[in-house]
């Protein structure tokens, strides 16, 4: 079954984030609990973490500012 990994809602007023790191590559086997990318608004930093376990695909480039809900990777 894939999983998934969409921009997540951070705080009441952010609207869009930018996807500032990926700590995987496309194909790679991620945990449960791995941090697998970062985000950035204006007033901090967030690691988002594998919730399942599988092989990530990555949808979405580092350095880009995606709105909240954006599908950015699967894992498999």
């Amino acid at each position: 079954m894939t999983t998934e990994i969409r921009i997540p809602k951070i705080g009441m007023s952010a609207t869009e984030m930018m996807l500032s790191e990926w700590m995987f590559e496309d194909g790679e086997q991620v945990q449960v609990g791995d941090v697998i990318y970062t985000i950035e608004t204006d007033k901090t930093t967030t690691e988002v973490e594998a919730q399942v376990a599988g092989v990530l695909r990555v949808l979405a480039s580092e350095g880009e500012a995606y709105p909240v809900g954006t599908l950015v990777a699967t894992i498999e």
